[in-house]
């Protein structure tokens, strides 16, 4: 239940280790034939969620097509934190995916088709809520801003001004205290409690992960299909905490945190791909997702109310006395993700009483995927700044790890209308720490109906995450956190047309 993390010293409203994961661990949504396919899309295309997965199935377009797909998700959060069990449910709607293609036949040449698309796909939800509370005899959240302002060597007035966004709010609450030798030298910040407190954790967040997809794919005599789409993430994530912490003997009541973040990103990223069909029942993939350079700026306030300051103390009261000593309400950026590759198969099966007319087939898809490859660059000259990322650069290194990913699905047709579907996946852990048991797990099923040039597709989706969710992070402390498995069930129904 803790963990000894590389020493970084944070300013209040910069990134954290969790950032890194929320960019890139998670399991994709595509449409809803291949969310029902536990996204095993990677040698199969002929379906939109080639443009997220492998721009090479493109090619199998004969004909152009617009698609839509909206979502319901539902979530459940349970979290166990020093033995105390918590749970929380939300639920919400929107927009999975939305795009159209293209389709150009050249009867002519080798190469048969040359397609291109352009689609919008959420590629991960971020719309959630969830608490945890416990007794925590061994830290304090106060703790994290005496480390910051010890490790900053921050004078009293540095305390008071600087850091307006959190440990300066716990200064002047009077929680975080100077420690003075007999000159009157500052030698150390002492938090008023160092363990055996009630702590509640509750936090509230918004926003998506999605992707502008333009995708180019070619038919090279139905044997080679090659791609590549320019992709264009934007991110918009909110998260609005609020944190307590009250005596373990008494329950008298110590602080209240509140903080309200948000994080907006564009950039621009590649995905390159092939599959190739050694015979007509057997095909292989060949996908490489490089590393999407994403430009952020965040933002931050904050406000603490304690026994010194009943009414509360906020960043914006500080903001208006110190103009121009704090930390900035907002920061620039930038990170770049992991790269990711994907190897595909899938095998066609016919009945034997018509061996030339495919009944369905079985797909798996592996993924190799880097989290410790995430990369933050500063847009700051400032000497602190940039040795600040270069700490959270090498904390990622040495606390995450590569990952395999695996996805299998299956289709078999019902009728000449119906078909049905059916798939699972495995996303490991991505932290090097082998006692934080973290993975996600989804099971799916669905159908599709065919009808002229239209068709609907509907899925239901279940993914159980197991992870750690860290309240905050010390230097000289082992960290504690919190036990979270969550499900979430995903429902998506999808209309095509084709023209």
């Amino acid at each position: 239940m803790f963990l000894i993390l590389a020493a970084i010293t944070l300013h209040a409203n910069a990134q954290t280790p969790e950032d890194a994961l929320r960019l890139s661990w998670f399991a994709p949504n595509g449409t809803p034939r291949s969310n029902a396919l536990g996204g095993a899309m990677g040698s199969l295309g002929g379906d939109l969620s080639a443009t997220s997965i492998n721009p090479a199935g493109l090619g199998f377009y004969k004909s152009s097509e617009f698609y839509i797909a909206p979502n319901y998700i539902s979530n459940n959060n349970q979290f166990r934190y020093f033995g105390n069990k918590s749970t929380m449910d939300n639920s919400k709607m929107n927009l999975g995916l939305v795009g159209v293609v293209f389709a150009d036949q050249n009867k002519r040449s080798k190469y048969k088709n040359s397609n291109f698309s352009i689609s919008y796909t959420k590629i991960a939800d971020y719309n959630n809520a969830f608490s945890f509370r416990g007794t925590n005899n061994y830290s304090s959240y106060l703790e994290k801003f005496a480390d910051q302002l010890y490790y900053d060597g921050a004078s009293l007035t540095q305390a008071q001004q600087n850091y307006i966004y959190g440990s300066s709010l716990a200064i002047w609450s009077k929680l975080v205290n100077p420690i003075l030798d007999a000159n009157k030298d500052i030698t150390d910040y002492q938090a008023i409690v160092n363990g055996n407190v009630n702590q509640f954790h509750d936090v509230t967040t918004t926003g998506s992960y999605n992707e502008m997809s333009f995708t180019w794919a070619s038919n090279l005599e139905d044997k080679l299909y090659l791609g590549g789409a320019i992709v264009m993430p934007m991110i918009n994530y909110t998260k609005s905490l609020n944190y307590t912490e009250s005596y373990a003997s008494n329950n008298q009541g110590l602080f209240d945190f509140f903080e309200d973040y948000s994080s907006k990103g564009f950039g621009i990223g590649a995905k390159l791909g092939l599959i190739y069909k050694p015979e007509a029942y057997f095909r292989l993939g060949l996908t490489v997702h490089t590393p999407q350079l994403i430009s952020f700026s965040d933002a931050v306030s904050a406000s603490m109310f304690s026994n010194a300051y009943p009414g509360g103390i906020s960043s914006g009261t500080l903001k208006n006395e110190f103009s121009s000593n704090y930390y900035p309400r907002y920061s620039n950026y930038n990170m770049s993700t992991p790269t990711k590759a994907i190897l595909s198969g899938s095998y066609f099966f016919a009945s034997p009483s018509k061996p030339t007319q495919p009944l369905g087939f079985i797909s798996a898809d592996v993924e190799f995927i880097n989290y410790a490859g995430t990369k933050y660059y500063t847009l700051d000259n400032d000497a602190s700044v940039v040795n600040y990322y270069q700490d959270l650069n090498t904390t990622l290194k040495n606390n995450y790890k590569n990952a395999v990913n695996i996805k299998v699905g299956s289709e078999i047709k019902l009728s000449n209308a119906w078909l049905a579907r059916a798939g699972a996946a495995y996303y490991g852990s991505p932290y090097k720490d082998n006692s934080i048991s973290a993975s996600h797990m989804s099971i799916s099923g669905g159908l599709g109906y065919r009808m002229g040039n239209q068709f609907i597709d509907f899925t239901v989706v279940g993914i159980t995450t197991k992870d750690a969710v860290f309240p905050y992070r010390l230097i000289d402390k082992n960290n504690y956190y919190a036990e979270q498995q969550s499900n979430r069930l995903i429902m998506s129904i999808g209309y095509g047309i084709k023209f």
